[in-house]
């Protein structure tokens, strides 16, 4: 079946921004503590990969139930706002611009699905004046479960007005790659940095394409 709709992932992707994941990781942790957790987190880093388990993870580790909607607005309105301040670092990838406007006069239906805020991605995207060619955006607070859950990546495809066997996704960590899996939606890999590039291998990844407008041709002969 051919592809009629593209789906991409955001940072590191489209576009790429100096969020500081440092400052984002130890406040996840202090907010954690805070919030009970009974297993206490040394590394910022793990602090910051529990909270992509979602409610799920957190009660695994030990928060106690009846703070976990607190918890989950407290981590939500955290990230954000260090996401927020990262906009004024923000640059297009490479061919980003010509690959999306070339795309939307060919007649694809182009998505985001992002694990960053939605106000985050809106921001982004008007930034560059792209938002107008992209159909359905959906940020991680946007969704009940947001990627690695297919479900994340499927409500994007539906909101873009198409089905997982005519999108193609493409994402530039293994949280993506891992999500299209799920989802039975086909994946190309960006080549992020030769780091992540290696780990998409190591995980699966049949494609990975170092230069964005790759994906004009991809499209129409996958």
């Amino acid at each position: 079946m051919p592809y009629n709709a593209v789906v991409f992932d955001l940072d590191g992707t489209l576009v790429e921004s100096k969020i500081n994941y440092e400052k984002m990781g130890e406040e996840i942790k202090l907010l954690l503590d805070r919030m009970g957790m009974k297993e206490h987190i040394e590394d910022r880093r793990k602090a910051y990969m529990v909270t992509h388990g979602g409610a799920e993870t957190l009660l695994k580790y030990g928060l106690p139930p009846e703070n976990l909607e607190s918890t989950l607005t407290e981590l939500n309105q955290l990230m954000n706002s260090i996401e927020l301040e990262a906009l004024s670092t923000m640059t297009l990838k490479p061919n980003a611009e010509a690959t999306v406007k070339q795309l939307n006069n060919s007649g694809y239906r182009l998505g985001i699905a992002t694990r960053s805020h939605g106000l985050y991605a809106h921001k982004s995207l008007d930034m560059f004046k792209l938002k107008r060619y992209f159909h359905g955006i959906l940020g991680r607070d946007e969704v009940p479960y947001p990627k690695p859950d297919p479900r994340h990546l499927l409500d994007t495809i539906k909101l873009v007005g198409s089905t997982p066997e005519e999108t193609l996704y493409i994402g530039d960590t293994t949280t993506d790659l891992t999500t299209a899996k799920a989802a039975d939606v086909k994946f190309i890999g960006y080549w992020r940095d030769e780091q992540w590039a290696q780990r998409l291998l190591d995980s699966g990844c049949k494609k990975i394409i170092k230069d964005l407008w790759e994906i004009i041709a991809l499209v129409k002969n996958e």
